[in-house]
């Protein structure tokens, strides 16, 4: 049985359906990140298993038990907010202590258990500076802390990292996979950052208006989007319209803005010649070479724009017939092509490198 399920779960605020028919099972101790552009409805999930939102139809049980009903309180799901919402006026063990108190533990047993969790997140030696007096990474650290002081099965948060610099971002990730993993409770983190639910996440699910568009590994999600939003909002996809003109066993030949393109496709029984299909090649499964390489797929370009992040290369090519294309690159890559503004030069890509949607 798993522990966290949505069945038919629609939630409307007034005319506008923020959610709608959601199907999802969340298991013990999974940590699942949920993705979408802002007003996708991500939010509104968490809230609705928070207990501070109410399904207008459908169902969420928790280890088997319909909870729509459920007061905030008697749910055990505490929710870590974006903001933080640590309260000013105490400090920080009295913040820790906070939820131990609404239970109705004695003083020196909530001291007790407080002291635990600010050793585990390595803050002890904060436990009587004010909230004012922290950084933001020792903030994240107190709400962590009192969040998790009460042991509950189930750990909600709602981008949590948004207002850390990403020094701090890399380091709280280490940490809030770390506390997962040694806990065993399990994490349903909302993010916009794909860099964070794809370093830490089981599982992630991407949203859009309301509904699921895919559920799946990161690496999953990444190489193989199920829709062309996934496509356009997981990576740096290039996404081509095109149409299948022959298939040789589990090779597909397809017409596209690039010319006759060759993939390697597996499902092929999914197409036929002729079926109209989206190509999409990730920016990084490309080869730069200065002559034409002996892969069956290969295009003559031109630099546009070249952007160095790091060790990271982003180019804007344009082909001769003025289709743009983005790759990235590690720089050590491409440090000998000397390219600049202008430069021609062949990009080569392999079948595998070629994933199709119908």
């Amino acid at each position: 049985m798993s522990q966290i399920v949505f069945e038919n779960v629609v939630k409307r605020f007034g005319d506008t359906v923020a959610v709608e028919e959601m199907n999802l099972s969340v298991e013990q101790g999974e940590f699942l990140a949920i993705m979408g552009s802002s007003g996708c409805g991500k939010t509104t999930t968490l809230r609705m298993l928070a207990g501070l939102e109410t399904p207008s139809d459908g169902e969420i049980r928790l280890n088997g038990k319909r909870i729509n009903e459920l007061k905030p309180s008697e749910r055990e799901t505490p929710l870590v907010w974006q903001s933080l919402a640590l309260f000013p006026f105490l400090s920080v063990i009295q913040n820790v202590e906070f939820g131990l108190r609404m239970r109705g533990i004695d003083a020196e047993q909530r001291k007790k258990q407080a002291l635990v969790w600010l050793e585990k997140m390595e803050i002890a030696d904060l436990a009587e500076r004010q909230i004012d007096q922290l950084s933001g990474g020792q903030k994240q650290r107190v709400a962590l802390a009192r969040a998790l002081v009460t042991e509950p099965p189930v750990l909600l948060l709602d981008e949590p990292l948004s207002a850390l610099d990403a020094n701090l971002v890399v380091r709280m990730q280490g940490v809030l996979s770390r506390l997962q993993k040694d806990l065993g409770i399990t994490f349903i983190y909302v993010t916009h950052s794909q860099s964070e639910a794809f370093a830490m996440a089981d599982r992630v699910v991407i949203m859009s208006q309301g509904k699921i568009e895919q559920v799946g590994a990161p690496l999953e999600v990444f190489r193989k989007p199920a829709s062309r939003f996934v496509a356009e909002f997981v990576g740096s996809n290039n996404i081509f319209g095109g149409k299948v003109q022959s298939i040789e066993g589990t090779v597909v030949n397809i017409e596209t803005a690039l010319g006759l393109m060759t993939a390697e496709w597996e499902n092929r029984a999914a197409l036929s010649v002729s079926d109209a299909v989206e190509v999409v090649i990730s920016a990084d499964n490309f080869e730069i070479t200065s002559t034409k390489g002996e892969n069956e797929n290969a295009i003559r370009c031109s630099v546009v724009s070249e952007e160095f992040i790091g060790t990271v290369v982003s180019l804007l090519l344009e082909t001769e017939s003025g289709v743009e294309l983005k790759i990235q690159k590690q720089q050590r890559e491409i440090a000998e092509l000397d390219l600049h503004v202008g430069t021609e030069l062949w990009i080569n890509w392999v079948p595998d490198a070629v994933y199709l949607l119908p």
